[in-house]
């Protein structure tokens, strides 16, 4: 059988030890500043993380357009080649005609 301490007015817990108080004290605040460091880096390394998607974002869309641009131009060289496609650009944006025809300019209207 256990001896049972008496509950009443003259029994005290045992207080603690003021010197472990402050060390858990002590350990709670370094523990609370670390976590506040670490919450405070996982912050910003979220916010760059989201920078450097949306520059990898526009960069995949300026890649995008230089490809479409190099597929025109690789299929203006091609056209070009024919001898055909050359007359027709010439006359076109150079104004060249052939011997014995009149070219014409219409004016633009005027606003």
């Amino acid at each position: 059988m256990r001896a049972v301490p008496a509950v009443g007015k003259d029994a005290k817990p045992k207080p603690n030890n003021k010197g472990s108080y402050r060390r858990r004290r002590l350990v709670l605040i370094i523990l609370a500043c670390f976590m506040s460091w670490a919450g405070v880096t996982l912050w910003n390394q979220i916010d760059k993380l989201k920078e450097r998607g949306d520059k990898v974002y526009a960069l995949e869309q300026k890649k995008k357009e230089a490809e479409q641009i190099n597929q025109d131009n690789k299929r203006e060289i091609a056209r070009l080649n024919d001898p055909e496609y050359l007359e027709q650009k010439i006359r076109k944006e150079l104004h060249y005609v052939k011997q014995g025809e009149t070219l014409f300019y219409v004016p633009k209207e005027q606003k």
